[in-house]
This record gives structure tokens, C-alpha cells and sequence, in this order.
């Protein structure tokens, strides 16, 4: 479960935008769909986490206002 939504700043993006991992040490697996959002996002970019369904939450991108669907993997 995570519990730390609000703003962050991205720390890594992996795997062509498959995984991103967040400030706090969260990493997260992006939706297939989506992960061509993310491949463009860079470290120090701020986004925003929200709750969505189950263990998934959405990602906003703040400058882009892109959003994205992820799942919670650890941190």
C-alpha cells in the first residue's frame, strides 16, 4: 500500500519509460498503454501521485499534464 500521494520528483526512468521510480524511493510499473508517455519524462521532472483503483494510482505529469496509470511495485 502506499500512502505518500501528492507532489514528487522523478528519480529514474527505466525500461523506456516501463518503470519510474519516485523522491521518496517508490518505484512503480506504468501501463503498457501509457509507458509512451513516460520514456520522454526526465529525472527532476515534478509529478503528482493520486490514488486510483486498487494498487493502482495515477501519475500526473505537473508541466506536461500528461497522466498516467501505474502500479505500485515497492519502496
Amino acid at each position: 500500500m502506499y500512502f505518500k500521494t501528492g507532489k514528487h520528483s522523478i528519480r529514474k526512468v527505466e525500461s523506456l519509460g516501463e518503470y519510474i521510480t519516485l523522491d521518496d524511493g517508490s518505484r512503480w510499473q506504468v501501463s503498457f498503454m501509457d509507458k509512451t508517455k513516460t520514456m520522454m519524462w526526465m529525472m527532476i521532472d515534478d509529478v503528482s501521485v493520486a490514488p486510483y483503483i486498487g494498487n493502482k494510482f495515477k501519475i500526473t505529469h505537473i508541466k506536461r499534464n500528461e497522466t498516467v496509470e501505474a502500479a505500485y511495485l515497492q519502496g
